[in-house]
């Protein structure tokens, strides 16, 4: 990626080291790019090593042992994602916690055999599966819009570095990639919170994530991070791949993708270009949110429960909140802004990666309610 040179090209010498919140913002910039640099080359080389491959159910059999489950094709073994688990799971019509129930019972014999039978029958069109090396990170139908990141997010960041963002995290999870830039400023739509105002593009290339460019907020004093407001409709691109009569493991050419990926590369920069703009009304969201005021924040617990997160993980945004107003941690006050970053400094003691970004944009959905 020619993005990837760029970023190293960065000059910090703008930001004029005159307080401590500058100086950190120059901390931020310098390690931002290392952490892109990084991504990015991860990145790159799964592209590299990644390969499409259309498979008839019949060319697969399953290993299960160890609590692992491992697809067989042509007599070897392939490893899965958590996410790619869910997908082979999800299209065989087995739930995640019976056959965790399984495994635990070391019925691993009857567990294959299931596994075997039902995608046999549920998968008449056959299986796409997209593989890094010997893991498989998607199990997907036919029927998946295929879509290569690699010239969307060479758009996004060659258009946000012409408009003098730099560069801020970059991550690399189960089923998806995020890139995020900062503007090197600081803002107060607070008195006495100053925060940094960016742009995330997240996507996937495999299964269950759309293409979105989404606003970033950073709370400079304790580096609580929030994603969302989505600047992009969300998409999938490509078309079915049909298998022709007899065949039973297809590579898929890396040109058909190509020719679905090159139509939404462009649309890129106008997206960046109206970040300014969604920046204003960012910024006045979250003066609301100082505004107002939360008597019970149960519904809001109730509500992230009901979205999939963790009881544990809601427990410890609950500690958070009620934190004493003296901790400098979180903004002082009972309102949206102090649980919004509540939610957010949950999110940066989180292991899982996905997990992080799923708070974030929590963290984000909040401040946008």
């Amino acid at each position: 990626m020619e993005a990837l040179e760029t970023t190293q090209t960065v000059e910090t010498e703008r930001i004029q080291i005159t307080d401590p919140r500058e100086a950190k913002l120059s901390d931020i910039i310098e390690r931002g790019k290392a952490s892109l640099h990084k991504t990015l080359e991860e990145i790159q080389h799964e592209f590299t090593i990644r390969e499409d491959v259309a498979v008839r159910p019949t060319a697969i059999n399953f290993l299960v042992q160890d609590h692992k489950i491992q697809p067989v094709i042509r007599d070897e073994a392939y490893d899965l994602t958590d996410h790619s688990q869910g997908q082979m799971l999800n299209r065989a019509g087995i739930p995640a916690q019976f056959a965790q129930k399984l495994m635990d019972l070391e019925e691993n014999e009857l567990l294959s055999r299931n596994l075997k039978r039902l995608t046999d029958r549920m998968e008449d069109g056959g299986i796409l599966l997209r593989r890094v090396g010997t893991t498989i990170k998607g199990w997907l139908s036919p029927a998946y819009k295929r879509m290569d990141a690699a010239p969307i997010m060479e758009a996004f960041i060659k258009r946000n570095l012409e408009k003098d963002f730099v560069p801020y995290r970059g991550m690399n999870t189960d089923y998806r990639y995020q890139i995020a830039m900062i503007q090197p400023r600081i803002w107060e739509p607070v008195p006495g919170e100053f925060v940094i105002f960016g742009t995330s593009l997240v996507t996937g290339d495999y299964g269950n994530q759309s293409l979105e460019i989404d606003l970033l907020m950073l709370r400079i004093v304790c580096l609580n991070l929030a994603i969302g407001y989505d600047m992009f409709r969300r998409i999938h691109l490509g078309s079915r791949f049909q298998m022709g009569e007899g065949d039973e493991i297809i590579p898929i050419s890396q040109k058909t993708i190509k020719l679905d990926t090159d139509t939404i590369s462009s649309a890129i920069t106008d997206v960046v270009d109206a970040s300014d703009d969604h920046i204003k009304l960012l910024e006045y969201k979250i003066h609301e949110a100082n505004e107002k005021e939360i008597g019970d924040p149960k519904s809001i617990y109730d509500t992230l429960r009901k979205r999939g997160i963790r009881k544990e993980i809601v427990e410890q945004i609950k500690t958070s909140y009620d934190l004493p107003q003296e901790v400098e941690i979180l903004p002082k006050g009972n309102n949206l802004w102090r649980l919004s970053n509540a939610i957010s400094l949950v999110a940066k003691g989180v292991e899982k990666t996905d997990e992080k970004l799923d708070l974030e944009k929590e963290a984000m959905n909040l401040l946008l309610a």
